[in-house]
């Protein structure tokens, strides 16, 4: 096998004639082309880290409203069993004033009941003693009729 000189030169001419043409136009569109598809690349990882941020800033919002809202639904339970607690308080409160009107009430009804047998014991005695006068003024009695007269007045007296 033997080398010709001249297929050597033109093999490399032809390659280096290759090469200006690819370096020329291929060259440049190709580099752009790669380094387009790198910016596109850098820019989806660039939105994709923004997007992660904003999802962990979301989750971040999310967690404390369920914390505000966990504590503010402990704050109004709260809110209702104090109101719950003074509802109760009034409630008992009402009832005792309500059971003390009413004792009060029975008191003053009682007294008057009292106060009128008071009044029908004092105008009974009054008409007894009236009678009681009237027998003795009738009878002219002696000593031991007018000790019997009262002691009957008096057990009359009792018996009211």
């Amino acid at each position: 096998m033997g080398l010709e000189i001249g297929q050597i030169v033109t093999q490399i001419i032809g390659f280096l004639l290759a090469l200006w043409i690819l370096k020329r136009f291929a060259w440049k569109p190709l580099l752009k082309i790669m380094e387009q598809r790198k910016e596109k690349i850098a820019s989806e990882f660039d939105h994709l880290d923004k997007q992660k941020n904003q999802m962990e800033k979301l989750v971040s919002d999310y967690e404390a409203k369920l914390k505000d809202i966990d504590n503010l639904a402990r704050v109004k339970i709260l809110e209702a069993a104090s109101e719950g607690q003074k509802m109760a308080y009034e409630i008992k409160e009402n009832a005792r004033k309500e059971a003390k009107d009413f004792l009060d009430r029975a008191k003053e009804r009682l007294q008057r009941e009292v106060d009128m047998a008071k009044v029908q014991l004092r105008d009974d005695l009054v008409e007894m003693t009236l009678r009681v006068t009237e027998k003795i003024l009738k009878e002219k009695l002696d000593q031991e009729k007018d000790k019997r007269l009262i002691a009957d007045f008096i057990d009359e007296v009792e018996k009211i």
